[in-house]
């Protein structure tokens, strides 16, 4: 089983990505946390025979966390948009 972690990281002042808001930030760290999900799957499921009794719960959950991904992303592109629309254009 892969472990979540919940903890949202600061970026630093010379980071070249800082969220400009709580919702934009919210849906990063979900996009990272899931990214790392796939990753993690992915990885396992390259090592499973396709015969493998268990290759059915690691695509499901492959699924599941490629919805997940989806599920934040559109927001996230949405809330990105939002916010730089509102930006002054310098």
């Amino acid at each position: 089983m892969i472990k979540k972690a919940r903890a949202s990281a600061v970026a630093e002042k010379e980071s070249l990505l800082v969220p400009s808001s709580p919702i934009l930030d919210n849906h990063l760290d979900e996009i990272a946390e899931t990214s790392q999900e796939i990753l993690g799957l992915v990885a396992i499921l390259k090592t499973l025979s396709p015969a493998d009794a268990k290759r059915d719960e690691y695509e499901g959950r492959l699924y599941a966390a490629l919805t997940h991904l989806e599920h934040h992303v559109k927001p996230a592109v949405k809330e990105w948009d939002r916010v730089v629309d509102k930006m002054p254009e310098n």
